[in-house]
């Protein structure tokens, strides 16, 4: 064979190799759509979001061919259906989507919380009160809960489907959501002994997918509650078992006992504090001092809840406000901090800042008590007499508290 031969055999060979590299990968189509849909729907959306593009196409997705019509439903014009552009659409691919691929991750995350989590947003009176503020519903509520209830997209991102891979990105992941004075999970992780032993280690483990998740799939994120079953919150009876089989894998049973143990004890006061203030608002309630406000729901026999689901932060009264925060933000960040073993969590952002609700709810409602009933009385006075009538008002004293605790500091 000649040198001439040769030559254009190799540059047909080379044009052929061109040909195949832009063909790319065998496209995975949906059931009833064409190559030529699943082109035209890329080469739009290239065109139109090409960062989204860039992201699909270096994806595993991407490279193994599967295309974006797989996800997203196509309307009649060759685009994404209009009602799935929305902001809080997140392109209308559902977790049911996903589990026609990924079916052993889906039923997973069916057992979690988060599948439950647009009830669980929708059914308290702060969200039904957004209901006249529309934009902070939306931006506030349901760019979380909606986003972990009806998308995967929460914790995957949305072209790039990567989960996080080391530990501050797994718990900035949990933290987009499980952050603030109502559930400090990423301000307590960043502030325990656990992140720094992860970055440290080079392990990048533990992370909140190591104490929270199943060992066989990721996905199912289990609720550490109480170690006896309640169906209502589809906790699992060995849920703190579950737990305490994780802490094994560091620590010995004996180390392992006496942190849960103080966790236990933390958050059996913070509960018994809080209490102490609800005694005293329903103490208001029940003599006609306090109305019960729009803001609050009602028990059968009239009373407010004080609750989680029955309190809110707005439309209320000034005490009931401080209620909120008392059992809303300072007990959570109280347990959150035993919980996750953040000292300066646990200690200044919770048990200081509890007491700190504490008092307020407790002096304002001697404040209240005496306007009605104090005819002219120094306020002293009364709160004296008042707690001699009613020692619910009396100043609250720890469950261990002997009245001795400074004897040693007097001397």
């Amino acid at each position: 064979m000649n040198t001439r031969k040769w030559i254009t055999l190799i540059a047909l060979a080379f044009v052929l190799l061109l040909a195949l590299s832009a063909c790319g990968p065998t496209r995975v189509l949906p059931q009833g759509a064409t190559a030529q849909q699943a082109a035209a729907f890329e080469a739009l959306y290239k065109s139109q979001m090409p960062w989204q593009y860039e992201q699909w196409k270096q994806s595993a997705h991407g490279k193994a061919g599967v295309t974006c019509i797989n996800c997203h439903d196509v309307g009649p014009d060759g685009k994404i259906k209009s009602e799935n552009l929305d902001n809080l659409a997140y392109g209308g691919v559902k977790p049911e989507r996903c589990g026609k691929c990924h079916e052993k991750e889906l039923n997973g995350w069916k057992q979690t919380r988060h599948s439950e989590a647009v009830k669980l947003a929708t059914t308290n009176v702060r969200y039904k009160l957004l209901d006249g503020f529309p934009a902070m519903q939306r931006q506030g509520c349901q760019s979380c809960h909606f986003k972990v209830g009806t998308t995967c997209i929460s914790c995957h991102d949305a072209h790039s489907f990567e989960p996080p891979k080391t530990a501050k990105a797994v718990n900035d992941a949990c933290g987009m959501c499980h952050n603030g004075p109502d559930h400090p999970q990423k301000e307590v992780q960043e502030t325990g002994v656990h992140l720094r032993q992860a970055e440290a280690s080079g392990m990048q483990e533990p992370n909140c997918a190591t104490c929270h998740t199943k060992d066989d799939n990721k996905h199912e994120i289990f609720r550490i509650k109480d170690v006896q079953a309640n169906a209502a919150l589809y906790v699992k009876a060995n849920n703190r078992q579950l737990l305490e089989a994780k802490c094994w894998r560091c620590h010995s049973p004996e180390f392992t006992a006496a942190a849960l143990k103080d966790s236990d004890a933390i958050k059996a006061e913070a509960n018994r504090i809080v209490d102490a203030g609800r005694a005293i608002v329903r103490d208001l309630y029940a003599d006609g001092i306090l109305e019960p406000s729009y803001g609050s729901l009602l028990d059968d026999k009239g009373v407010p809840l004080l609750n989680a689901k029955g309190t809110s932060y707005s439309h209320v009264s000034e005490i009931e406000n401080l209620m909120f925060e008392l059992f809303k933000f300072a007990q959570a960040t109280t347990e959150r901090g035993a919980q996750h073993f953040s000292p300066d969590y646990v200690h200044w952002h919770g048990n200081a800042d509890l007491w700190a609700k504490y008092l307020a709810v407790r002096n304002e409602a001697i404040r209240l008590r005496w306007e009605h009933e104090g005819q002219g009385m120094p306020i002293e006075q009364f709160e004296q007499d008042l707690i001699a009538r009613k020692p619910i008002y009396a100043m609250y004293a720890y469950s261990n508290q002997t009245g001795h605790e400074l004897d040693d500091l007097k001397k």
